[in-house]
């Protein structure tokens, strides 16, 4: 009887070493960081534009060290801007990754900056922005015994789709009689065609002369506009106009007095 009782024990205590065993091995890779998220870096997010709809792409890769398969994975993404407009939200079903895989992934949405635009949302059109992704992640682990969640989280900066339009100096040419007008529109690297910009010089409401000149997008673009200033005109003002990527930009610069003999 009393070695029965000792077998006995001495099994007793060999399961609970397993069992040990197996929940310590279930846990352990969560705090080691043996299973890891790797979120996307700015320079690694790709950025498309097309007809007002800008498309991200975000690679992210998960990495199970542990020493079960991940079960059941899910991935759950939102995307807000600084000013806490939502603008993504969506799940990713990357069902099993087995242990000691890497499984690499895209997030990739769309929002279209037209109809923020139209709806007043204009931060992201003329400011810098940040895009704040918040991934929780579910799944299962250790045959499905341990439920694991997590909370990451990262920021990308956003530039301005439209930077700057604005004159920089001007100055008048006794010898051409020309008022030359520097300008700079910078714009984001997500555009790629051109725009046309129309300047247009006036006197009062009155144009006295008006040019227009193809603006390359997507980099800061600098250039003099040549005005022929007619005899007996008093220009006091310059419009520029253009239409980059479906949004109207009108600036008014006021000339210095005397500038224009």
């Amino acid at each position: 009887m009393g070695t029965r009782t000792k077998a006995l024990n001495v099994g007793v205590a060999s399961v609970s070493f397993v069992v040990f065993i197996l929940a310590f091995t279930s846990i352990y890779p969560f705090p080691a960081g043996d299973f890891k998220i790797d979120l996307p870096s700015p320079n690694e997010i790709l950025w498309d534009y097309d007809s007002g709809v800008v498309t991200v792409t975000a690679p992210f890769s998960i990495d199970n060290g542990g020493f079960y398969d991940v079960d059941d994975l899910e991935l759950r993404y939102e995307v807000t801007n600084y000013t806490s407009v939502l603008i993504a939200q969506d799940m990713i079903d990357l069902g099993t990754v087995k242990a000691g895989a890497v499984t690499d992934g895209e997030i990739e949405f769309s929002f279209d900056l037209l109809e923020m635009y139209n709806e007043g949302l204009t931060w992201m059109i003329f400011n810098d922005d940040l895009l704040n992704f918040v991934v929780e992640v579910s799944c299962f682990y250790t045959m499905k015994l341990v439920k694991f969640d997590a909370r990451y989280s990262v920021s990308i900066p956003w530039d301005a789709l439209i930077q700057d339009v604005t004159v920089e100096d001007v100055r008048f040419d006794s010898g051409s009689m020309q008022l030359l007008v520097d300008y700079r529109i910078a714009t984001s690297d997500v555009l790629s065609s051109n725009a046309v910009l129309t300047a247009s010089l006036l006197d009062g409401s009155s144009v006295v002369s008006e040019i227009s000149e193809t603006v390359r997008l997507g980099i800061i673009h600098t250039g003099i506009l040549r005005f022929d200033v007619p005899v007996g005109s008093s220009p006091d003002s310059v419009l520029l106009e253009i239409n980059i990527a479906g949004f109207q930009v009108d600036v008014l610069y006021s000339l210095p007095a005397g500038v224009v003999p």
